[in-house]
């Protein structure tokens, strides 16, 4: 016969094993989604405009982390425009996970909208404030105080080119990697003003947000960009960037970045992901020194001859 403090300990270990039983179910499923994720986003870049946009992905949680707020996706719409979304949710964890499938469902909701509408000309900027409304009226049914920062690229194909329409919801733009006849790689941080060029950035997507804000909450600044066939865009959040090495004394910053993609310049967007993230892991100390999400997507565009 098992003794009171027997007992207890029987109970309590069979309450870990239950933990312990959720905790790889809930990781398996987490890892399911973010796999059948790459796998939407690389078969629509695949499929866009009779070409194959070559794409490169890489994704890690935060060390210990089971979900994370990292958020990519690419979006058919009917008029043939591709829309790219790639955010960061404020967080770490379920809380930020929760306020990602929030936004999963507010853009899925304005797409379907749009997909309905099939005659109507479609407008890139409606349909981001669209999102943005959907996105702030369902956090503020949920109470709650977290945020997102999002990117929104629409891309369409113009004969030597891909034009691409940008609402920045205070989230960092990509490195453009240009490649010019008979000359090196070169790199442009579109963090930066260039010539011909000025990032515009609107500001985070979050219910306290536009309760502080009013109506400026809802003003989309735009930018356009052209990338020409051979160009690259790396997109990738703030874990990357902002990583710290061993003695915390600096960030891996966006000079790396810069040297990694210069450096493996001509390889696979794969290749040139996962080169990326070892290159962080070396400064940092290892993956158990990680300890923000690290989300990186090269898109790698090809001759757009279209027929």
């Amino acid at each position: 016969m098992l003794k009171k403090d027997e007992k207890k300990f029987s109970a309590s270990n069979e309450i870990d094993q239950k933990k312990l039983i959720y905790y790889d179910i809930l990781h398996s499923e987490a890892n399911a989604i973010r796999e059948q994720d790459k796998l939407v986003v690389r078969s629509l870049f695949h499929n866009f405009s009779q070409k194959e946009l070559t794409v490169g992905i890489g994704f890690q949680r935060a060390y210990g982390s089971i979900l994370s707020g990292d958020y990519f996706d690419s979006i058919k719409l009917p008029d043939g425009q591709l829309m790219f979304v790639f955010a960061d949710i404020s967080g770490h964890g379920l809380p930020a996970y929760t306020t990602l499938i929030r936004l999963r469902a507010a853009i899925t909701l304005a797409v379907k909208e749009v997909k309905k509408n099939e005659d109507v000309e479609i407008d890139p900027k409606s349909i981001v404030k669209d999102i943005s409304v959907k996105f702030t009226d369902i956090m503020d049914e949920s109470n709650s105080d977290d945020f997102a920062c999002i990117i929104f690229v629409f891309i369409t194909a113009d004969g030597e080119k891909y034009n691409l329409r940008i609402f920045n919801r205070s989230m960092l733009f990509p490195f453009a990697l240009k490649r010019r006849s008979g000359k090196e790689l070169e790199i442009v941080n579109l963090n930066y003003s260039h010539e011909g060029w000025e990032p515009e950035r609107g500001v985070v997507l979050g219910n306290n947000f536009y309760y502080l804000l009013a109506k400026e909450y809802y003003e989309l600044p735009e930018c356009s960009y052209s990338i020409n066939k051979g160009d690259s865009l790396l997109f990738y959040s703030d874990g990357i960037s902002e990583a710290h090495n061993k003695d915390d004394s600096e960030e891996f910053g966006e000079k790396r970045i810069e040297s990694v993609l210069m450096y493996h310049e001509g390889l696979f967007p794969q290749v040139i992901v996962e080169e990326l993230f070892r290159e962080v892991y070396t400064f940092i100390g290892g993956a158990d020194k990680q300890i923000d999400d690290m989300t990186a997507v090269l898109i790698e565009f090809p001759d757009t001859d279209l027929k």
